[in-house]
């Protein structure tokens, strides 16, 4: 009961503080693309080079067929509606991991600081990137099927719970990187592995029951294959996968709030 009256009071905190926040993120975009010659322009060319070279190896050369219910028989698109929510994923808690250390100063100096926020930014500021990727999914659907379905927008849905794994995940791994600074390749080398034992760049048909079994306990799985059904087929994940996506989502989100909170005191002292 303790834990729910403290996620409320974080929770009503984070709406007094969202002009910071905002600022926050525009600051990391910023930070991430200002300066540079193509500018902002990189968060539609990161994700169509990766579509290009993943779509040329896996949907081309590498030809498969996608499952009878995502209603198409390019591979391409299967692998371009699994890889945009992946590449949320993954540049998220690799930008998240090392968040504290980024922004020490703060943590350090500013008395009362809620440095339990800046994953939060992090997560803000690569959502604003993933917008732009589901923009460029919904475009090349439409302009592959020549249709578009109402159910598309479930990938927002989607892209919630993704945004409140990443959190939970994020406050996990970055109060660790503060007293383990090798953490950040540890999950560099977990995110490779994990991008291969997720259906991405294959048929989930392909996987033993089994093992298949294993790979729906990570929730990012039905984040995938919920983008997947409501982008190429215009159906919503079946109720139970979505219960447990909802569910987990968030019990991973109190896990990292409560392990975050153990740590943060000796945050500034460890610095």
């Amino acid at each position: 009961m303790t834990h729910i009256v403290i996620f409320f009071h974080f929770t009503r905190n984070l709406y007094k503080i969202r002009s910071m926040l905002k600022a926050m993120a525009l600051r990391e975009l910023k930070a991430t693309y200002v300066g540079s010659f193509f500018g902002f322009f990189w968060a539609v060319l990161n994700p169509l080079c990766q579509i290009a070279i993943y779509g040329a190896v896996f949907g081309f050369f590498l030809k498969g067929t996608p499952p009878p219910q995502y209603g198409t028989k390019s591979f391409f698109l299967y692998l371009v509606a699994g890889l945009i929510p992946w590449q949320f994923f993954a540049q998220t808690i690799g930008a998240s991991t090392g968040v504290l250390l980024t922004y020490r100063s703060l943590v350090k100096r500013a008395a009362g600081f809620p440095c339990e926020v800046l994953p939060i930014v992090s997560v803000i500021s690569y959502t604003v990137s993933q917008l732009v990727s589901v923009g460029l999914l919904f475009a090349i659907v439409i302009a592959f099927t020549h249709r578009a379905s109402p159910a598309m927008f479930l990938v927002l849905v989607y892209l919630f719970f993704a945004m409140i794994i990443c959190v939970g995940v994020g406050w996990v791994l970055s109060s660790l990187t503060v007293f383990l600074r090798d953490v950040p390749q540890v999950i560099g080398l977990a995110l490779t592995g994990m991008f291969f034992f997720l259906p991405i760049v294959y048929s989930a048909a392909m996987v033993p029951p089994k093992i298949l079994l294993v790979m729906k306990l990570n929730p990012m799985y039905h984040v995938i294959e919920g983008y997947r059904l409501a982008c190429l087929s215009g159906k919503p994940l079946p109720g139970l996968d979505m219960a447990y996506l909802g569910i987990s989502s968030f019990l991973i989100l109190g896990v990292g709030g409560i392990f975050f909170r153990k740590l943060k005191p000796e945050f500034a002292e460890v610095m």
